[in-house]
């Protein structure tokens, strides 16, 4: 876009009149800015400002519309620069050439690929109907019709005028692209789309001729154009579709700033192999509509898996729809597995379920795109959400069934779920996807299942009149706390140094203590004190500052266990500062209860810009330090955005009464494994964030998930150094990593933050 955040505000009323949705004028300019909102939202923009901004703020590349199809819009190259907006369309060919027989089989070909992946249709969305010269407009017109039929949107591929006027008069009323104009005819053929009111089509015979075409068609007031790359070679259609696509996007040039189509039917030449490569070359490099022969589902699989990788954000999970899925013709009688939305999760779980040859009915419930652990984790999949799943998909009617099936990494909510659905049979179900198949086969699910009682009394009344003596929900109180004393690690004494809050220093918060390790998870179950202290310790022996505590959601007991934990920690370690780490606020305001400040606030981990943004005001009551992460409804888009939620927060945070030294702010940190191009706007954010003053954090180690074991060390340093450089102050890290650590103090060193000695790396 031309105009930034600011200019845009310049432009706006200035009012934050709240009309377009947004708090501020501010807030609205960089929506718009960042490609979110349409400036029109604004009903009080001026005539003036709006006929600037339109013409400032539209894409290099020009949006049409056929039908409920979308082409063009785009703004990027890439995907990973910010995301890619209007998917390649597939058309198959048809030709007047062609006998009728063939015709028929191609047309009756069409609908048969046609299936879901991940919520999304897969199907032909256009029919490419050519012209052959020696084929008259009559022949033309009956083929046409014939493709009509189908009920999609067509592609007239033809030069002749009279053909093309009498198919347009064939399609009127309909969705279609007339593709056949070039130096020669484009003034006829540019009257036959402005009468029709369609798109039109231009080709040349080199990028030269195709320009000045254009040029021409726009001068005389058509700008509802896609651009044919041609069919004379694969290299020039390649090497066209991606100059035109550079052209618009990083020259600038208008005239080369539309959709573009391409046929591979025409390049392959009947080669189905090499047709089949080369959907998937235009797919990625840069056709957006491209043309075939046939569509078999050995073509569209892959295919269709590629464009949907591609044309989804990068910055957001992909996910599946909530619902109730059956499989294997399950009915209302068959036992129901639970899981997340997570498409990935959904792919591995359904595909053992069909490979199972078992009815069950998958519930998919809404955990914005996460997996199963790390959606438990942050409080998307708990006992309340599943509730509110079955409540607003009404499944107590619309399955008779009982028995319900959840994913075995959580059976620790087993009985949080029983008391929120006491009709319902909960079952804890197989660890991995994969040991599906015969859990279901030898009906292992059985051995728990509790049915209800034939007046229709919940399975848990059931239960209790089935046996003689049933035994109560166990609930393991929390212990009294134990002090060890200086608590030893390899004979080593651990004692936590004290941190001085004033101090410019890099701030380290370990990471370890975190509900996801498995270790860490059943310690938090038992209340074992044993794995906690013994991650503390390694933590705190190799330079942590602060330890970030993640409890999950902790539905039934979490004040009580962030009390626990908190306690155990700073009774042990001579009052160690954490990092308190929940979706629970209870929990969080419990932990800061008995929280001891000698040697530093406590953290609350985390708020961000949108549905956690009530965590700065509990933070600000409880005079803590909080994690502002700077997102609202998933990942930012770019640097501006990021500023938006930064200041929103901010001031939430500073009318609440709070230092802006309390507010520690997040960029994200994101994978560099499907990412990469996305690190410099991270370290970009952070030197925002110090350039106005303020401090900064983040999950650092987030960078290299994915990655070789022995390689994430390396990552992890040499992001750490560029961002402590750009300004970062604080980071969420393993600090055992013991290249990381030595980075850090190294880079403390050279920012004159710490004094240099020879022995610095043991201070």
């Amino acid at each position: 876009m031309a105009l930034k955040g600011l200019d845009i505000f310049k432009l706006t009323p200035k009012t934050n009149c709240k009309d377009c949705g947004n708090p501020t004028c501010m807030a609205f300019a960089m929506k718009v800015a960042s490609g979110a909102l349409s400036i029109d939202k604004c009903p009080h923009m001026s005539a003036e400002a709006l006929s600037t901004l339109s013409e400032a703020t539209a894409p290099p590349m020009k949006t049409l519309k056929i039908g409920d199809l979308t082409l063009g819009g785009e703004t990027v190259l890439s995907r990973h620069e910010k995301t890619l907006v209007s998917k390649t369309l597939y058309a198959v060919e048809l030709c007047d050439c062609m006998d009728e027989a063939k015709q028929d089989a191609v047309i009756a070909s069409i609908p048969k690929v046609d299936y879901e992946r991940i919520s999304e249709r897969m199907y032909v969305e256009m029919v490419f109907v050519n012209h052959s010269a020696d084929k008259s407009a009559e022949d033309y017109v009956a083929l046409v019709n014939k493709a009509k039929a189908l009920g999609r949107p067509i592609v007239l591929s033809c030069t002749d005028v009279a053909a093309a006027k009498a198919a347009a008069k064939a399609l009127k009323g309909t969705d279609f692209i007339l593709d056949g104009a070039d130096a020669a005819n484009y003034a006829d053929m540019s009257a036959v789309a402005t009468e029709a009111k369609v798109i039109l089509g231009v080709r040349g015979a080199n990028l030269e001729e195709l320009h000045a075409t254009v040029e021409k068609l726009e001068a005389a007031g058509n700008k509802n154009l896609i651009l044919d790359v041609g069919t004379a070679s694969i290299k020039e259609a390649y090497a066209n579709a991606v100059e035109i696509r550079r052209t618009a996007l990083k020259d600038g040039d208008r005239s080369f700033g539309y959709p573009s189509i391409v046929n591979v039917a025409a390049l392959a030449k009947g080669d189905n192999h090499l047709e089949a490569a080369l959907l998937s070359l235009f797919t990625c490099k840069y056709g957006s509509i491209v043309v075939c022969s046939e569509m078999t589902y050995a073509k569209a699989l892959p295919l269709y898996g590629l464009r949907q990788n591609i044309f989804t954000d990068p910055q957001k999970p992909m996910k599946v729809a909530p619902g109730i899925y059956p499989i294997n013709g399950a009915d209302e009688n068959s036992p129901c597995c639970l899981t997340v939305d997570f498409a990935l999760t959904y792919f591995l779980v359904s595909g053992e379920l069909e490979r199972s040859k078992m009815p069950v009915n998958l519930l998919i419930t809404d955990a914005s795109g996460m997996s199963v652990l790390t959606a438990w984790a942050a409080g998307k999949f708990s006992s309340s959400s599943i509730k509110k799943f079955f409540d607003e998909f009404d499944i107590n009617n619309k399955i008779k069934s009982r028995a319900l099936i959840i994913p075995g990494k959580v059976a620790v909510m087993k009985g949080e779920i029983q008391d929120k659905l006491p009709e319902w049979s909960v079952i804890v179900g197989t660890t991995e996807a994969v040991q599906l198949v015969k859990y279901l086969r030898d009906e292992e699910w059985k051995k728990s299942y509790k049915a209800p009682a034939a007046d229709g009394a919940p399975a848990a009344a059931a239960a209790a009149e089935t046996e003689a003596a049933p035994a109560p929900k166990k609930v393991i109180p929390a212990p009294p706390i134990v002090v060890t004393g200086p608590y030893k690690l390899e004979d080593k004494e651990v004692k936590y140094k004290g941190h001085d809050p004033a101090s410019k220093q890099f701030v380290t918060i370990g990471e370890r203590i975190h509900c996801i390790s498995p270790a860490i998870r059943k310690a938090m179950e038992t209340y074992d004190e044993g794995p906690i202290l013994k991650r503390a310790a390694e933590q705190i022996a190799a330079g942590a500052t602060y330890l970030d505590v993640n409890i999950g959601p902790a539905e039934s007991n979490g004040p009580e266990l962030m009390q626990w934990a908190v306690q155990l920690l700073q009774q042990n370690f001579n009052n160690v500062p954490l990092a308190l780490d929940t979706a629970n606020k209870a929990a969080i305001e419990a932990g800061i209860k008995v929280y001891n400040r000698t040697n530093g606030k406590p953290i609350v981990n985390s708020a961000d810009a949108g549905s956690r943004i009530d965590n700065i005001n509990l933070a600000a009551a409880n005079d803590a330090i909080v994690i502002a992460l700077c997102s609202a409804d998933g990942i930012a888009k770019d640097n501006e955005e990021r500023m938006m939620h930064c200041h929103n927060m901010l001031e939430r945070g500073l009318a609440l009464g709070m230092e802006s030294d309390d507010l520690w702010f997040d960029p994200l940190f994101l994978v560099v494994k499907g990412m990469q191009d996305k690190q410099m706007d991270v370290l970009n954010a952070i030197k925002a964030f110090s350039d106005e003053g303020l401090k900064s954090t983040g999950g650092l180690s987030n960078n290299s998930n994915g990655m070789p074991k022995h390689i994430r060390p390396i990552m992890d340093s040499a992001l750490v150094a560029m961002c402590m450089m750009q300004g970062l102050t604080s980071a969420i890290v393993n600090p055992c990593d013991l290249r990381l650590m030595e980075t850090i103090k190294s880079c403390d060193v050279f920012k004159n933050h710490t004094l240099y000695a020879d022995s610095y790396l043991e201070i």
